[in-house]
Order: structure tokens, then C-alpha cells, then sequence
């Protein structure tokens, strides 16, 4: 028998009689069928932990397995067979492309799960650089579909995957340990399947060498949802932790609230205990001020008296010294200059004849007529009538 190819292809030739022929494609098709169903249900639940949590790593992860299942299906031909029939031509893309989507969804998922731009910034550029190189080599084989065939070049992305997980993992981030051992897995599946690309002698050949790669697939997934499981528990404790350390924070400051509330309250009683004082104190100030202005306004009242029984008297006293001093003027018993200090002046002498003649209302001697008018002479008065 002679196989003629574009490119190259795995002819496995076996001789076996047909219930061996049945009985080995029922269990291959059963393992088909448990392979991408496990696929689509990881595929599925990690959709609805990213519609859940909004964690970019586990959209990352549901392409990262749709991205395996392609490529398996372009390996075990189910792809042309169901999918594009018509289109050979195809298939010398099909695989390279599912290769390439694996490695960068891949590496997408690694960085984002392992934190590495927080815990390890160097190798978060590291695996973007490799993202950047896969993306230019992948470039090129879409140029030239031979180059596909370079697939050692996939060891780069799983071998800085694997390594990014334990360098993360003996720096103390838990969850790591089943990514490192489902990654472990898939790298040892890897390198089976190159070895028997290789076509090493030492190498028994069979359906456990040549579905060696969607075992340790199916491994890697299962370890990789264990740490997705253990990463959401890791987040849980890492959350309890903090709110029982926000509960005892709030605790703390309760009882210094409390406290201070207490302090407070008790300087806001002895501060009001020594307003009431202070108050009692004033109001007592402010009777006493009030019973000595009452007595000084009952003393001012008695002065203000005083004062006039005293003006009452300076009038009697000035009056009756007027009256004696007159009294002796007019007894010729006083001298010129006394009378001169009596009588300073021509109209003080006949302000005293005036006082003298009308001592009270103005009369004439002739007629009685009241009203009056001044005369030439200082207050002289002259009947109007």
C-alpha cells in the first residue's frame, strides 16, 4: 500500500480481525465522546464563573479548552469529517491554527490565574514577549503552511506556562500546585507525542502513545479546575480573613467609640455642673446687684429730695439775705461801699424799685389797669390804658 501527501500525515497500518475492528472503534468513539463532552462541560461551568465573578481568567480558560478540542478534532480528522468535508485544503491551516490559539489563550489564562503582573512583573513580560513571537511565527506560517509542521515550537509557551506556575507556587500562592501538576501532565503528554513524531525506536507504539496527548489533556483540565476550586477557596478565606479583620477593626473602634463617648459625657457633665455653678453664682451676683441698685435708686431718690429741700432752702437763704441786706440798705445803717457791692450798677438799683413798687402783679395807683408797657427807663412801666 502506497500513501501520497501534501503534507505529512500519521498512516497507522494495522492488521486485526473485524470484531477487534468494532470493538477498538466503539471504545475510541467512547472516548471521543467523554473527551469533547468534558471539554464543553469545563468549557460551559468556567462561561458561568466568568459571568459570575467577571474574572477575565476563566473567559480565557473556556477558549484555551475550545482552542484543545479543535485542535484534537483537526488531529483526529472528526473536524473534516463533519465540519468542512469540501474544504482539504483547509486542513493545512486547521491544525496551526487551533496550535496557535491554544498557546496564546494558554498563556493568557497562566498570566492572568498566577497574578504574574502583580507576583512576578518580569515574567508577565516574559510571557507577553512570547505571545508577541508566537503571534509573528504564526504570521509566517500562514505565509508558508510548512512551517506549521515546526510544532517543537510549542514547547516555548507550555514550558514558560509551567515554570511561571512554580516559580508563583514556591512563593507561597497555594492554588498554583494543581495548575504545575496538570501543566506537568500536558508536558509529558507532549513530549510522548513528539517522541513518537520522532519516530524513536524504544518507543512502543499503540492507541496509549498515540492518545497519550488527549489523556494528559483531559488530566490538565481536571487539575486545572481543581485550581480554579482551590483559587476561589484561597479568595473566600483571603475575603473571611479580611472581614473578620474589618469586624474586629470596627469592634476596636466601637469600644473606642464607647469610650470616648464615655470621656466625653462625663467632661460634658462636669463642664455643665460648673456652668450651673458658675450660673447659680451670676444669678446670686445679679440679686445681690439688683438689691444694691434698688438702694442706691431709693438713696438716689432721697438725695434728689435732699436736693430740692436743700434748693428750697439756698432760695430761702438767698432770699432772706437779700431781704436783710436790703433791710439795712434801706435802714441807713450801711455804707457806700457796701451799698456799692449790693448795688453794683443803675439797673440793679431799679430792678430793686421794681420789686419794690409791683412785688407781684403790675397795678396802676390810678386807674387798676393790668397791662402795661416798659418805659424809658430801665424796668419802668407805664399803664397801656
Amino acid at each position: 500500500m502506497r500513501v501520497r501527501s501534501a503534507q505529512s500525515s500519521s498512516v497507522i497500518i494495522v492488521l486485526r480481525s473485524v470484531k477487534w475492528f468494532v470493538e477498538y472503534a466503539t471504545e475510541e468513539y467512547l472516548f471521543f465522546g467523554l473527551f469533547y463532552g468534558m471539554i464543553l462541560v469545563f468549557g460551559f461551568y468556567n462561561l458561568l464563573m466568568f459571568f459570575a465573578i467577571k474574572q477575565k481568567q476563566y473567559l480565557y480558560y473556556v477558549l484555551y479548552n475550545l482552542s484543545i478540542g479543535f485542535y484534537e478534532m483537526c488531529i483526529d480528522g472528526v473536524a473534516f469529517q463533519y465540519l468542512w468535508p469540501n474544504s482539504p485544503a483547509f486542513n493545512n491551516y486547521s491544525y496551526g491554527i487551533a496550535l496557535y490559539l491554544s498557546s496564546v489563550f494558554g498563556l493568557l489564562f497562566t498570566a492572568n490565574f498566577l497574578y504574574l503582573k502583580s507576583k512576578a512583573p518580569l515574567l508577565f513580560n516574559v510571557v507577553l514577549a512570547i505571545i508577541g513571537l508566537r503571534t509573528v511565527f504564526f504570521a509566517f506560517c500562514l505565509a508558508d503552511p510548512y512551517l506549521f509542521t515546526y510544532k517543537l515550537v510549542e514547547v516555548v509557551p507550555l514550558a514558560a506556562a509551567l515554570y511561571a506556575g512554580i516559580w508563583v507556587w514556591r512563593n507561597g500562592y497555594k492554588p498554583a500546585r494543581f495548575f504545575v501538576v496538570g501543566y506537568s501532565f500536558l508536558m509529558l503528554g507532549f513530549l510522548i507525542k513528539l517522541l513518537v513524531l520522532l519516530n524513536v525506536s524504544w518507543l512502543p507504539y499503540g492507541p496509549i502513545t498515540h492518545y497519550s496527548l488527549s489523556f494528559c489533556f483531559v488530566v490538565e483540565m481536571v487539575l486545572v479546575s481543581f485550581a480554579i476550586g482551590d483559587n476561589i477557596r484561597h479568595l473566600r478565606k483571603k475575603k473571611d480573613k479580611v472581614q473578620k479583620r474589618m469586624i474586629y477593626q470596627l469592634q476596636v473602634n466601637e469600644k473606642l467609640k464607647d469610650t470616648l463617648n464615655q470621656e466625653l459625657s462625663g467632661l460634658v457633665n462636669e463642664r455643665t455642673r460648673e456652668v450651673v455653678e458658675k450660673a447659680q453664682i451670676i444669678e446670686q451676683q445679679n440679686a445681690e446687684l439688683s438689691n444694691v441698685n434698688a438702694l442706691l435708686k431709693e438713696q438716689a431718690e432721697q438725695i434728689s429730695r435732699m436736693n430740692v429741700l436743700l434748693e428750697q432752702d439756698n432760695k430761702e437763704l438767698t432770699v432772706n439775705i437779700e431781704k436783710v441786706t436790703r433791710a439795712r440798705v434801706m435802714s441807713l445803717e450801711v455804707d457806700f461801699e457796701e451799698f456799692s457791692k449790693i448795688y453794683p450798677d443803675r439797673e440793679t438799683c431799679f430792678k430793686y424799685l421794681s420789686e419794690l413798687k409791683w412785688p407781684k402783679d403790675y397795678s396802676c395807683r390810678k386807674c387798676a389797669h393790668t397791662n402795661f408797657h416798659e418805659g424809658q427807663l430801665p424796668y419802668s412801666r407805664r399803664c397801656s390804658k
